[in-house]
């Protein structure tokens, strides 16, 4: 049965937090992204080798030069995300860029730079005078410092200019099953039944494969900033299940708006949600939870 978001505490934070994201202001635009590494070794990554930042993308909130600090642009346009190979990509708000870099637990250093071309779109004067300074920041020897937990660093510089980074997407998002954990319907939060038999599988590649229920599927969905695009997706079995779990599946397989374009924040770092909507009373949105041994 769905249950009110009023009268539960666990629930009116998990909404809470989707109901922030979704008062963002919208801004210029940022790349797709659907490239990356590959799956990375079991021995490293966040909390492994190379820390906390290693095999993680971060969005940056703003830097402090001087003690005067200057919010990023929206919409997660500035970004930084730490390779498995001593080199990292991002973007300073319109324009992207590789860097070699190598990461301890505590530290890093950043070498040599590569700029790319700057997004097609019109990048505003604000932006290009954050690009700036978040492109002098972003250089030599940085110290790695919590802020308030795992989810938010400064990468802080020996005059004690810093950049502010939170964690933007769960680590191991692309190619591990998410379970399906509840869908956000208006001001309710309602249970998907059916446990690890609802789950999602994104790629790198923009590809979205996963099993519904009964039937398995595959279609679209495209991550770029904080964004999540997906497509409705096309049922590739025939089988019948309980009719609890088939009228959900043909909910889920037959979603009324296609594309979706949702907003997803990642409180955790081992579950992220995605909503659509302009005010509580046509919200939608998906709830998903990583399944334990991916």
């Amino acid at each position: 049965m769905p249950v009110n978001v009023k009268r539960g505490s666990r629930t009116r934070a998990i909404v809470g937090a989707l109901l922030a994201a979704m008062f963002l202001i919208t801004a210029c635009s940022t790349s797709t992204d659907t490239g990356g590494a590959s799956a990375p070794p079991t021995s490293r990554g966040p909390g492994g080798t190379g820390g906390l930042v290693v095999g993680a993308r971060w969005y940056v909130q703003w830097v402090t030069v001087g003690g005067r600090a200057t919010t990023a642009p929206p919409r997660a346009a500035a970004w930084v995300e730490f390779g498995y190979d001593d080199t990292t990509e991002g973007n300073y708000g319109c324009t992207p860029f590789k860097a070699a870099t190598t990461v301890t637990e505590t530290a890093l250093t950043v070498g040599e730079k590569t700029d790319g071309a700057p997004s097609a779109g019109r990048c505003p004067k604000s932006y290009r005078a954050f690009e700036g300074k978040l492109r002098k920041l972003f250089s030599g020897p940085l110290t790695i410092n919590r802020r308030v937990d795992d989810l938010t660093m400064d990468l802080k510089n020996q005059r004690g200019d810093y950049i502010a980074v939170k964690l933007m997407r769960p680590k191991g998002l692309f190619g591990s099953r998410w379970r399906l954990d509840h869908l956000v319907s208006g001001d309710t939060i309602v249970p998907v039944v059916g446990g690890k038999d609802v789950y999602y599988v994104f790629h790198r590649d923009g590809t979205v494969t996963g099993k519904a229920g009964c039937n398995d599927f595959t279609g679209r969905a495209v991550f770029d900033g904080d964004v999540l695009t997906m497509y409705r997706p096309t049922r590739t079995t025939d089988r019948t299940c309980s009719q609890e779990l088939m009228d959900q599946e043909h909910r889920l397989l037959t979603d009324e708006k296609n594309p979706r374009r949702m907003r997803y924040d990642n409180p955790y770092t081992r579950s992220f949600q995605a909503v659509d909507g302009s005010s509580p009373a046509d919200y939608f949105g998906y709830g998903w939870v990583a399944v334990p041994g991916n």
